[in-house]
């Protein structure tokens, strides 16, 4: 059965039709049981239009000193040092202001000028411990090799849908997969939820209808802002250094517009990677954050083969793959995943009705399949992107260490 594959990205006064996202499905060659009759979709996408680059937004220093100091004292002896404002926070401030414990935050850090600003707090003040990290932002930039909206356009399509970072971002719903169009406050859930409800609840998460696909011009975000752990947003980055209570912003030019993955990790993430204090960038492999904060998938779906089972059956089986495939084009591999976390809901809440039905009818229950049960499902690793990363990850540790004087 032929499917119409096919995502509307963008649509535009200034030209004649939409760009569109397309998908090709083929046959799975796999050995692992799971992925028996099975096709995988993945996009239309020339990869090698693009040029990929990591870079370390800001980090978050936490340092503890000798003496207590006020924080504008601090933040500009940072100034003189780092060249640009930082943001300076005391912690537990007492009479007048003043404290030996302050959170600073350091925008587009050089870590040699990084290492000498540290050098100079600990001479004027004095460390009482080792300077800690308790954040950091890390992004992945695609730029057109050829300037162009059309491109970017799709990359946008192409990263929310791919990324699948894991299952703990779909506990609660604050977490969940959603998307800020322009520069509107409401936020759209790519998903819908109906929390008055627990079958209507089930019904919407396991149905493409209520679905809202991410559009081209909005930012999508994923976990919790100012979680300890990790929080990730994607954009079509067109402007820089924007101060919104201000109203200011900086535009930038068509080489320099990008899209945009970003993931901010907090001091519980920060610890788990190996990054407590600052010198630990010296041995940091940010080549690892690949796998554990930049993951893409593709979705799989099953091959429905003529006699296979009933027509009756069948019938419901082809409508749930419709049903499945619907829902990746909506909302990506994380909304496919909300998908199947319903479904086993669903089950378990129908299980005692079930049991109870054939106990009456003297019949066994059959096995429950599991396959396609482990962290990832049926999904498969979107292997060219991922590796595209990991490079511009591997480029960025190599500067990274540079600068640390390694």
């Amino acid at each position: 059965m032929s499917h119409r594959n096919i995502v509307i990205i963008y649509r535009s006064s200034k030209r004649d039709g939409a760009v569109e996202l397309h998908y090709v499905e083929e046959t799975l060659r796999k050995a692992q049981a799971r992925f028996d009759d099975r096709r995988v979709l993945t996009p239309q996408i020339d990869l090698e239009a693009f040029q990929c680059r990591a870079v370390v937004d800001w980090i978050d220093i936490h340092i503890r000193l000798d003496r207590p100091s006020q924080h504008w004292w601090i933040n500009e002896r940072i100034e003189g040092a780092h060249g640009r404002k930082a943001f300076v926070e005391p912690a537990g401030a007492g009479s007048g202001g003043a404290t030996a414990e302050f959170r600073i935050r350091l925008q587009e850090p050089k870590f040699q000028a990084v290492r000498t600003l540290l050098s100079n707090l600990e001479d004027a003040y004095g460390f009482a411990a080792a300077p800690s990290i308790v954040g950091i932002e890390v992004s992945i930039d695609f730029y057109p090799r050829v300037p162009g909206e059309d491109d970017r356009a799709r990359m946008h399509g192409v990263l929310v849908r791919h990324f699948f970072p894991t299952t703990r971002v779909l506990r609660t719903n604050r977490t969940w997969p959603r998307f800020m169009p322009g520069l509107t406050k409401d936020t759209d859930y790519t998903v819908s939820r109906n929390e008055k409800d627990e079958s209507l609840d089930l019904g919407a998460r396991m149905s493409p209808g209520m679905d809202q696909a991410p559009c081209y011009g909005s930012t999508y975000y994923v976990g919790e802002r100012n979680d300890p752990r990790a929080f990730w947003r994607i954009q079509n980055k067109v402007i820089d250094r924007q101060n919104i209570a201000a109203g200011t912003f900086e535009e930038l030019s068509d080489a320099e517009k990008r899209i945009r993955i970003e993931v901010t990790l907090g001091d519980h993430d920060c610890r788990e990677i190996g990054l407590c204090t600052f010198e630990d960038l010296r041995t940091l492999k940010f080549t690892n954050l690949q796998k554990r904060f930049f993951q893409f998938m593709k979705p799989t779906f099953a091959i429905i083969r003529p006699g296979s089972a009933g027509v009756a059956s069948m019938a419901v089986r082809q409508k749930v793959e419709d049903f499945r495939r619907q829902r990746f084009l909506n909302a990506g591999v994380l909304g496919l995943q909300i998908r199947e976390d319903a479904r086993r809901e669903l089950r378990h809440a129908n299980l005692p009705t079930i049991k109870r039905r054939h106990r009456l009818l003297g019949s066994k229950m059959p096995p429950t399949n599991r396959t396609g049960a482990g962290d990832y499902g049926t999904m498969v690793a979107y292997e060219e992107l991922s590796r595209m990363v990991e490079r511009a990850l591997a480029e960025l540790q190599r500067r990274v260490r540079g600068e640390m004087g390694v």
